[in-house]
């Protein structure tokens, strides 16, 4: 039996009539009816019934019916896998762009591709070739805090400034970082472990022969403007992430000559990984937007 005779039982069912089915199916009248025949043949039942002027399923119709339903889903979910909009596409980002710079993204990818199904997990920048090789992302939007690797194509699509800020409950000396040789008594706040926030502010501090008394990790960037804001410590974050904090002046800038430089946005995917419809397209809005 042929899947399109399941369609035109499924048709009959919705048009009340083996006229309008055939109507709807660009067939003739005969045509319908022939596979009608045929479906009863091979499935041992009668499947519609005369009443008034519409054709009704029988009894063992509408026992079937649920799982032709069943079957035509099952098939239109099989053709999807070939539609470019259907698709699953997994991408990996540090919580900083994907809090403040990913939403104009998401919404214009949600409005070309509905079909598509979007995962985003939130990752280190320091292990996103170790992802990509794994096969666990098809695209990393990251940091520039990696190595090259041959099998990781990689491309720089924009610049991220970065701010060093504390609080404004902070002391004209708590605030000197032009005087070289001190220890401060406060440390700074990062989102992860010895991270790229930290590692940007090194450098700088050492030349200074400065120290802060310790770090803290907090893992999560609203967590740690919550804890500057009350004077716990100091960071470095990207600027589009403290710009409104610091223009309502939550928290304020330390001194200009510690602003670490600014670092490259990333996106880098799998060198021999096919690039899908949803993938490119997602990458053209990443190279516009980010």
């Amino acid at each position: 039996m042929e899947l399109r005779y399941l369609k035109t039982l499924k048709v009959i069912t919705e048009s009340g009539s083996f006229a309008k089915a055939a109507e709807r199916l660009n067939y003739t009248r005969s045509t319908v009816t022939f596979q009608v025949q045929q479906m009863e043949r091979e499935f041992g039942i009668p499947l519609f019934e005369k009443i008034g002027k519409n054709m009704c399923l029988t009894r063992e119709g509408k026992a079937i019916l649920p799982l032709v339903d069943t079957i035509l889903g099952s098939y239109d979910r099989i053709l999807a896998f070939g539609n470019s909009e259907a698709s699953v596409l997994n991408i990996a980002v540090p919580e900083s762009l994907l809090t403040f710079r990913f939403q104009p993204i998401i919404r214009a990818f949600r409005e070309k591709m509905p079909l598509a199904d979007l995962q985003i997990q939130t990752r280190s920048c320091y292990d996103m070739n170790q992802i990509l090789l794994a096969g666990d992302a098809d695209i990393a939007i990251h940091y520039n805090v990696q190595r090259e690797d041959p099998n990781i194509y990689s491309e720089a699509i924009s610049e991220c400034p970065l701010v060093f800020f504390g609080s404004p409950q902070m002391t004209e000396q708590e605030r000197d970082f032009r005087t070289t040789d001190q220890k401060k008594n406060f440390g700074f706040i990062d989102i992860e472990i010895n991270g790229l926030y930290r590692k940007s502010l090194n450098r700088l501090l050492k030349e200074k022969n400065i120290t802060l008394s310790n770090d803290m990790v907090l893992g999560s960037i609203a967590a740690i403007v919550q804890c500057i804001r009350m004077g716990l410590g100091v960071s470095v974050l990207p600027e589009f992430a403290v710009q409104k904090e610091i223009r309502d002046g939550g928290v304020i800038r330390l001194d200009g000559e510690l602003d670490p430089p600014a670092v490259s946005v990333m996106l880098s995917y799998h060198s021999h990984k096919r690039l899908t419809p949803a993938m490119e397209y997602f990458l053209d809005l990443c190279r516009q937007m980010l």
